[in-house]
């Protein structure tokens, strides 16, 4: 008694909780009576239900079976048996085909007529009588009187309508409720059991955590002393290290903290009872799945209950999910306990890392609210940090360490912390050159422990592993928990679609994901066999054994495993894989006697210095029987190549307005699905089935094509890309190309040809007589321009021949392009046998074959702008000393009364022609008065470059590559700014840019530069400056509208404005950036970025850093795979600066084409669902199979094959989904079709025959959505909808601007004919078996015969109407398709002309959006 009373209340109690489920109702028009009055307004008249199917029929003696509604005859020799097959014995045993599932057990036998179920007609049908008006009409038909409905013991017959099924009272004691309590009452209490105990055994006290910004850095002042007894004394600790406690709440963005946990046997077992529970809520779902095809038998029936417990359950296992996918990192050491870090088993870092949020300035009101809103929630979550999880590894001597994104994090007892190790080797050359004895094995062991092998592991999970996370993304967990509803509500043909779709999409992204791992993985991983000076002795080891301080020999053809300082010998390198720099780079050793020069590995010692994974093309040793030796600096990821492939790994998050946008599209759109869902309540059904349909609306709102379609553009871009030698590294830089405002270029190898051509010298008067002229104090005066080495001084052809570090190597000069013209000029000859620094013989014709010697050479680096020789003239024995370099700095290195008067006017006319201008120096030396050669040979680089005479000026002459005019007209016609960022004169420069068109020829040209005596930037007419020697710059501003005014400025100038932030006030003024380091090309690209979108192409090498920073970097680099910047491309042309601009345009133009078709698939998908819902019909089940499967793929796939413009655009695409010109076109498609399929009904609504005929839902079961098809109502919907899901692609298919024409997308035309050919037929003809296939103009196949039409030769499944059939007549179905075309036409010149044509134009000019202000 107790318990029947117990289940009656929970039974009560469910049914109140879940009342608007439970709940079902017959959904009809709520603003209009159906069948009500016909066209004239006639009261209509009651409906002849056609073709009506009876129910099977159960008979006692198959004999009583209807002559036409009987079973086959059996084979001779068996009898028909109460289960419906032909037997030679009938068991007893045997269940009987008329039996039902949770009804009494039929008494006798009784036999089932068969499926050939009989049909006939009722006349004056009515809705409300149809259980007893069929009853009679097929008794009738049966030839039989008053048959009952299904019984356990019939007289003579019966139908086989099985009662509900009555499995005994729902007790919730059932064992699916068991099951629930358990599975769900296990995962409440163990959560809440371990929670409990995470809590108290973390809290007796408080853990360190460290909060660390810094790298432990070890300084090594004395080499020669070092041992294992002085080994404390010496390490210095540079960086200072704090300790930080679980209360420290304010954590900077770069700061790392690190907390250490361990695992417990409890923690063991309820983690494995997690993964256990996780198991069991997917198999209970698949339960609950099952039984709802099985008439909800573990409910005993009850499919209110059933569905209403499937919801909740649902909701249950969305959020278990999704909190497995979001809180992912941190859930392992949810289940350990945190400890200090000597007990510690595992570490959690995390990390701070803001997002960049481009174009910040463009974002709406409504974007910037849900960044915040975005923000607050990941702070309440703890989700504005990156976690990262490693375990706690020991070394051979027990200290803890574990690996932290490739670098090693190693444990110090003694303050408590983790910190990573940097050795630092000393500070000048001579403190480097001199640790030429390299590491003990107790001394490398030490330093082993510290930093770890010379090797950056890429992990590269299995795919396996790699699928299970792609899979754990949030999106697709939302994709696979509303794909089960499709599998629960007999929407399963759908739901396998649309999977297949999802998971061939994930593979493709895993397959592509993994070979960019592998990829980096081979660039990353390298190891080798290498010999290392060990305990004073050679030793042949492993490249992962290499350590700082370290010395091993540099071995030639093989690659560099480390940075190091080259100690002996001289080397060539090849640099393109890593710096983009074209040719092999000669490098030198470090001098012992060098203690001044501070070492700059990427600066002045980048000559001495060699990179990992650079090729050695040539090691040549000092001595006959010598090695080369190199010094290591830094191992694994402190190398350059190592930091390279660092940002690869873990980049930081670029986040472009596209993105931040999507966001509040999916808001929106859910909220739309609301929406739904109160329609579907209010005018559908007040059951469980309003919440499926409602459901159903917000998986195709949000459809799970729209990842894929996002990033489709990118990678066809990426492509096509690659056709033009392009290659791409980091794909949604491909959408940043697209909105380039500014293009910066590095001037030579870029604009101008690789090579100079040698264009003579202009020296100063008796030139040979230098300095008896200087001594005798005679005025310095030019010479005329000579041509002619031949005819020049032998002092300068000397000085051309020797004044560079011009090798050979297979017969291929290497060395600087500009010294290896200069060279090859002189006709000169290296020679091979000599033993001094370099030999030089003359050329045959030459009357005087003498050899000269270069005794010393310092060579040329960015920062002095000048490299110095000395040279032994053994036709005369004197000592001369070169030095070469930049006009500029020679003039300052120089003796003042060796310049000439008109110095800087020669100068500057030299560099206005567009020539290369370098100055040559000189000094003879005496080499008693100095000391002798052995102390001549440790003078430092200043001691040579001291009293030095100018000797003349030598020039090359820059010429622009044929296609460079052509491709910077074609990016200012783009709209883009080009700008020139060079380490040339400033003249030079300026000369270039108007060449090539980038300076407007009518502009005049203001110079700025840096007057050393009045302390600021003067600003001279470059074409006048006796005329114009200092104008005030902002009054000539002020005037440019009435004379267009350009500026250049040297470097001096701009680190002097840049320093008084005046420099970002004249930027997009400024067209030529001269003599700039390679650092300052770093900060005026970043100053560029602050304005708009920024891009940078050089050749490499001084332009690494400037194609790192950029937002769009295109290296210049024979290699394929560069990772310098995230384009590069073998083709040295600024064409490819401008193909990478025009299929970024395209990539982002189609990317927000494919989101827009997408979007408005939904739009559609909304729009039908209400009218659905209003009339209660649907689509048929082909139709949604081929509208989600065969056109929206394939049409999503066809839009992203649009080809890009030929020619650049004034405009760019936008990038705002929330924009007007997208928000016009989305909107302005929605409202076309709203209208269309508004008027389809309004002139369904007006025929005779629809009217009276209409679909009456009240006596169809609504959770059977495939029974509401087969009405005109339906048919009508489905037809303007389907059209509709066909033109929408094609409307976005226009290439306007940025893609070329329509037709020439002729994947899309194709398929946009064939699917609008196959709806055309489907519309207009009569019954025929293709039609029939998706119910259009069909019937069952007794009507269709009644009406005069032809039935199709296949099976067609009775109609469920009245009326049997949903042929339309023939001039309604021309009508219909008439207007379908007006659909299709009023939307392709909407958005040809208003979005995209005249009225986008004028609007544009009328309201102009607000755009970067510059001078193209």
């Amino acid at each position: 008694m107790f318990r029947s009373s117990l289940s009656d209340m929970l039974l009560l109690t469910f049914t109140f909780i879940f009342g608007h489920f439970i709940s079902t109702t017959l959904a009809t028009p709520q603003f209009h009576t159906v069948n009500d009055r016909d066209i004239f307004g006639n009261e209509c008249k009651l409906p002849t239900y056609y073709s009506y199917p009876c129910p099977e029929l159960c008979v006692r003696d198959v004999s009583m079976c209807p002559p036409d509604n009987r079973p086959p005859a059996c084979p001779e020799g068996t009898t028909y048996c109460v289960d419906g097959q032909c037997r030679e014995i009938c068991d007893a045993s045997l269940v009987s085909a008329c039996a039902c599932p949770g009804a009494p057990a039929l008494v006798g036998d009784v036999y089932s007529c068969g499926n050939n179920n009989l049909r006939t007609n009722i006349n004056n049908f009515i809705v409300e009588n149809k259980a007893n008006q069929s009853a009679i009409a097929c008794a009738r038909a049966a030839n039989l009187e008053n048959i009952p409905n299904w019984m356990p013991n019939p007289v003579s017959a019966m139908w086989h309508l099985c009662p509900t099924p009555d499995y005994g009272k729902l007790t919730f004691t059932e064992p699916v409720f068991i099951s629930l309590y358990s599975l769900y009452g296990s995962c409440f209490v163990s959560l809440l059991v371990w929670t409990l105990i995470k809590k108290f055994s973390e809290r007796p006290s408080k853990f360190p955590s460290n909060k660390t910004q810094e790298v432990r850095t070890d300084k090594f002042v004395d080499i020669e002393k070092i041992s294992l007894d002085n080994e404390d004394k010496k390490m210095e600790t540079v960086s200072k290290m704090t300790d930080a406690t679980e209360n420290s709440l304010e954590v900077d963005e770069d700061e790392t903290i690190i907390h250490a946990y361990k695992r417990t046997w409890f923690g063991d077992i309820i983690v494995v009872l997690f993964y256990l529970q996780t198991i069991g809520q997917v198999a209970y779902m698949i339960m609950m799945t099952q039984d709802y095809y099985t008439n909800y038998s573990l409910f005993r029936g009850y499919g209110e209950v059933q569905a209403s417990t499937f919801i909740a359950m649902w909701y249950i296992l969305f959020f278990w999910f999704s909190s497995i996918a979001i809180f992912r990192h941190r859930l392992p050491n949810f289940f350990r306990i945190r400890c200090n870090y000597a007990e510690g088993q595992y570490v959690q870092v995390k990390r701070r890392e803001p997002p960049v949020i481009f174009m910040e300035d463009q974002t709406d009101r409504i974007t910037k609210f849900v960044q915040y809103l975005e923000k607050r929630g990941k702070e309440i979550f703890g989700l504005n940090v990156v976690v990262t999880n490693a375990p706690l590894c020991y070394t051979s001597s027990g200290t803890k360490y574990f690996v932290y994104q490739c670098t090693r994090y190693v444990y110090h007892p003694e303050v408590d912390f983790f910190s990573p190790h940097q050795f630092h080797l000393g500070d000048s050359h001579a403190e480097l050159a001199l640790q030429d004895q390299g590491l003990s094995s107790e001394e490398a062991t030490a330093r082993e422990e510290l930093i770890g092998t010379n090797f950056i592991q890429v992990y590269v999970p299995n795919f396996l592993i790699a699928l299970l996370q792609e899979f754990s993304s949030f999106f697709y967990i939302y994709q696979f928990t509303i794909l089960w509803l499709f599998y629960y509500f007999a929407y399963w043909q759908v739901g396998i679609a649309d999977t297949a779709v999802i998971l061939v999409s994930a593979l493709v992204k895993v397959v592509v994901r993994l070979r960019s791992e592998k990829r980096i993985k081979k660039m990353a991983e390298f190891t080798d066999r290498v010999n290392i000076l060990r305990d004073g002795q050679w030793q042949e080891k492993s490249t992962a054994d290499l350590l700082p301080g370290d010395v091993f020999e540099v071995a030639e053809g093989k690659a560099t495993p480390c940075d190091g300082v080259i100690l002996t010998g001289n080397i060539v390198a090849d640099e393109s894989s890593l710096t983009g720099e074209p040719l092999p780079i000669r490098k030198f050793p470090l001098r012992r006697d060098d203690v001044e020069t501070a070492y700059d590995r990427l600066g002045s010692s980048k000559i001495s210095t060699i990179f990992s994974g650079t090729t050695i093309s040539q090691a040549q040793p000092a001595t006959a029987n010598g090695k080369v030796t190199a010094l290591v600096t830094h191992t694994g990821t402190a190398t350059d190549k190592g930091e390279l492939v660092k940002k690869i790994l873990f980049p930081t998050r670029v986040s472009f307005i596209f993105d931040e946008q999507i966001k509040v599209v999916i808001l929106i759109l859910l909220c739309c699905g609301m929406v739904c869902l109160a329609l579907a309540i209010w005018m559908y059904a007040k059951g469980t089935s309003a919440w499926f349909y409602a459901m159903f609306v917000i998986s195709q709102l949000v459809s799970p094509l729209l990842p894929a379609a996002l990033v489709v553009g990118q990678s066809v871009a990426a492509n096509r890309l690659k056709d033009k030698k392009i290659f791409c590294v980091d794909l949604p830089r491909i959408l940043m190309a697209g909105k380039v405002q500014l293009f910066c270029f590095d001037k030579t190898g870029t604009l101008t040809k690789e090579g100079l051509e040698f264009f003579g010298a202009q020296p100063v008067k008796d030139s040979d007589q230098i300095t008896e002229n200087r001594r005798a104090n005679q005025p310095a005066t030019f010479d005329v321009h000579e041509m002619s080495i031949d005819n020049m001084s032998r002092l300068i052809q000397v000085g051309i021949a020797t004044c560079h570090a011009v090798t050979t190597l297979n017969g291929q000069f290497i060395g600087n392009p500009v010294d290896i013209e200069m060279f090859k000029s002189s006709g000169w000859q290296l020679d091979k046998a000599s033993d001094h620094v370099d030999s030089l013989i003359p050329p045959p014709h030459h009357s005087e074959r003498a050899p000269v010697h270069v005794l010393k050479r310092y060579e040329f680096v960015h920062a002095r702008m000048s490299m110095s020789v000395a040279v032994l003239d053994t036709s005369t024995n004197k000592v001369h000393i070169f030095v070469k370099g930049a006009y500029e700095k020679i003039k300052d290195l120089a003796c003042p009364d060796s310049i000439p008067d008109d110095y800087d006017r020669v100068t500057a006319n030299q560099a206005r022609e567009g020539c290369y201008v370098l100055a040559f120096a000189h000094r003879e030396i005496d080499l008693e008065e100095v000391g002798g050669l052995e102390r001549f040979q440790r003078w430092s680089r200043d001691e040579m470059e001291i009293d030095i005479n100018f000797l003349g000026l030598i020039i090359f002459k820059n010429q622009l590559k044929p296609d460079t005019t052509e491709n910077i007209a074609e990016l200012k016609r783009g709209d883009t700014r080009t700008i020139m960022i060079t380490g040339d004169t400033a003249l030079t420069g300026v000369y270039i840019a108007r060449q090539c068109g980038m300076i407007p020829q009518a502009s005049r040209v203001l110079l700025g530069d840096l007057d050393p005596r009045q302390k600021r930037v003067v600003w001279s007419d470059v074409d006048e400056p006796d005329l114009f020697p200092d104008i005030n710059v902002d009054d000539c501003l002020m005037n440019r509208t009435h004379t267009p005014v350009e500026l250049a400025v040297t470097g001096k100038a701009f680190q002097w404005l840049t320093d008084r932030d005046l420099m970002r006030h004249y930027l997009l003024n400024t067209r030529v950036f001269a003599r700039m380091t390679p650092t300052g090309k770093v900060k005026c690209v970043q100053l560029h970025m602050e304005r708009g979108i920024t891009a940078m192409t050089g050749d490499g090498g001084n332009d690494c850093g400037a194609l790192r920073a950029a937002h769009v970097g295109i290296a210049m680099s024979d290699a394929e795979a560069s990772i310098v910047s995230p384009f590069s491309t073998s083709i040295r042309s600024v064409r490819s600066c401008v193909e990478l601009i025009r299929q970024g345009r395209g990539a982002l133009a189609t990317s927000i084409t494919g989101y827009k078709y997408l979007i408005l698939y939904g739009q559609v998908m909304m729009m039908m669902k209400i009218f659905a819902f209003y009339f209660s019909v649907s689509m048929s089940q082909n139709i949604w199979i081929a509208i989600d499967v065969f056109i929206t793929v394939l049409l999503t796939y066809a839009v992203s094959q649009s080809k890009a413009a030929k020619h650049l655009s004034p405009e760019r695409p936008t990038a705002r989904l929330l924009g007007p010109q997208a928000l016009a076109s989305g909107m302005g498609l929605v409202a076309i079709n709203w209208l269309f399929l508004i008027g389809a009904f309004v002139m369904l609504y007006q025929q005779d025959w629809f009217l009276c005929n209409e679909f009456d839902s009240r006596a169809v079961d609504m959770s059977k959505w495939m029974l509401l098809a087969d009405n005109f109502e339906g048919e009508v919907l489905s037809i303007i909808c389907l059209f509709q899901f066909i033109n929408n692609a094609a409307v976005f298919n226009f290439g306007y601007k940025f893609r070329q024409s329509f037709w020439r997308n002729y994947t899309l035309v194709f398929l946009w004919l064939l699917y609008l050919a196959i709806a055309s037929y489907w519309t207009l003809a009569d019954p025929n078996r293709f039609g029939c296939m998706f119910r259009f103009n069909c019937g069952t196949k007794e009507v269709l015969e009644q009406n005069g039409y032809q039935p199709p030769p296949t099976n067609v499944t009775p109609y469920n109407t009245p009326i049997g059939h949903n042929v339309m007549p023939t001039d309604f179905r021309w009508k219909l398709w008439g207007l379908v075309v007006g659909n299709i036409v009023t939307a392709l010149t909407y958005e040809r002309l208003v979005v995209l044509g005249p009225v986008h134009a004028y609007l544009s000019k009328k309201f102009p959006v607000k755009r970067l202000d510059k001078e193209l």
